[in-house]
């Protein structure tokens, strides 16, 4: 098999999860937390950090850190795959983008450490019943 081939292939099994596929969407007109993703798409910021670091490992999504917060987007436009440019033209029309596009403006309107804070906080229960 071909490197090109080879790295299709990887692409598209990284954007066949619906998780990863929001994840992808929501982030392509901005930048977010990791905890602010985890918070608009109600779901764990461990699975958050699982679906971004097959994005991350792709080449979909980049980060970067600001102190204890990190941040993360879609590559830029001029070095995004036809693949991934396609992919997000054709999810912006999903119900659950648009839904999850709504709920991002009331997450953004919050302070990062508040939105943390909420998402850990919602972990900790799960963490104290496993060490329980």
């Amino acid at each position: 098999m071909t490197t090109a081939l080879k790295t299709l292939v990887e692409q598209a099994k990284a954007i066949s999860h619906p998780l990863r596929l929001r994840v992808l969407a929501l982030l392509d007109p901005q930048e977010l937390c990791v905890c602010q993703v985890a918070e608009v798409l109600q779901v764990p910021q461990s699975s958050v950090s699982e679906a971004l670091r097959e994005l991350r490992r792709v080449g979909f999504v980049v980060e970067r850190k600001e102190g204890r917060w990190v941040f993360v987007s879609v590559v830029s436009e001029r070095t995004a795959s036809p693949l991934l440019q396609g992919l997000l033209a054709e999810a912006q029309a999903l119900p659950e983008v648009l839904a999850d596009r709504s709920r991002a403006k009331a997450v953004k309107a919050l302070a990062i450490p508040v939105v943390c804070a909420k998402v850990q906080a919602a972990a900790l229960p799960a963490r104290t019943a496993l060490h329980a």
